[in-house]
C-alpha cells in the first residue's frame, strides 16, 4: 500500500501576494514587539497613514482615501463615537510605502542614505597581453643548439627535445619555420 499524501494546494495569485506581504509585515511587527517597542497596527486609517508620511502616498488623508478607493485597497469599517471610518490593511499599500513602513519598523536606514564602511570592489585584472615579438619557450634552446652545432638547423631540431623541459610543447617543422621567420631568426 503505497498511497502518498498529496500536498498540492491551488492558491490564487492575488491571495498569495496578499498573504506574502502580510507575513512580511507581521514578521517585522513581531521583531518590534520582541525589541520591547511600541507595536504598530496592521490596519491603518487614512489619518494614521497621513501622519506616517510614507513615500508613494499622497500628503492628505482625503487624497489617501481617494487613492485607496480607486486602487481597491483591502479595508474594514470601524465604528466609533464620531461615526464610521475605513481602516486599510498595510499589505494594500503601494510597494514604496509598504517597504518604507517595514523599514521603519525594522529601524533600517533610508534607501538614499550613504552608509559608512561600504567600499568599491577593485576592478578585475586585465588579461596580460604578450608582445608580438615574444618567442615561444622552445626558441631559445633551439638557438643555443644551432650555435653549438655550427648552424646546422636539422641537427639542432632533432636534439631540441633533450634540451627543453618536459612541459614545453614542440611545434611541427612548418610552425617552427613560421615563428623563426616572424622573429627574424631564419
Amino acid at each position: 500500500m503505497d498511497e502518498g499524501l498529496p500536498l498540492l494546494v491551488h492558491v490564487d495569485a492575488d491571495e498569495w501576494a496578499f498573504v506574502t506581504r502580510r507575513l512580511r509585515y507581521l514578521e517585522s511587527l513581531v521583531l518590534r514587539v520582541v525589541r520591547n517597542r511600541q507595536g504598530m497596527l496592521e490596519w491603518q486609517s487614512a489619518a494614521d497613514l497621513e501622519a506616517l508620511r510614507l513615500p508613494g502616498l499622497p500628503a492628505s488623508r482625503s487624497a489617501i482615501a481617494r487613492k485607496a478607493a480607486v486602487e481597491k485597497w483591502a479595508r474594514v469599517v470601524e465604528r466609533g463615537r464620531g461615526g464610521c471610518r475605513y481602516l486599510y490593511h498595510v499589505s494594500a499599500l503601494p510597494p514604496r510605502a509598504f517597504d518604507a513602513l517595514v523599514a521603519r519598523i525594522l529601524d533600517l536606514p533610508p534607501m538614499d542614505t550613504e552608509v559608512e564602511g561600504l567600499f568599491d570592489l577593485p576592478a578585475p585584472p586585465l588579461p596580460e597581453v604578450l608582445p608580438s615579438n615574444t618567442a615561444p619557450p622552445w626558441v631559445l634552446p633551439l638557438m643555443r643548439l644551432m650555435r653549438t652545432e655550427g648552424g646546422d638547423i636539422g641537427r639542432a631540431w632533432r636534439e631540441l627535445r633533450d634540451h627543453t623541459p618536459d612541459d614545453v610543447i614542440l611545434p611541427d617543422a612548418e610552425e617552427a619555420a613560421r615563428v623563426l621567420i616572424r622573429l627574424g631568426l631564419a
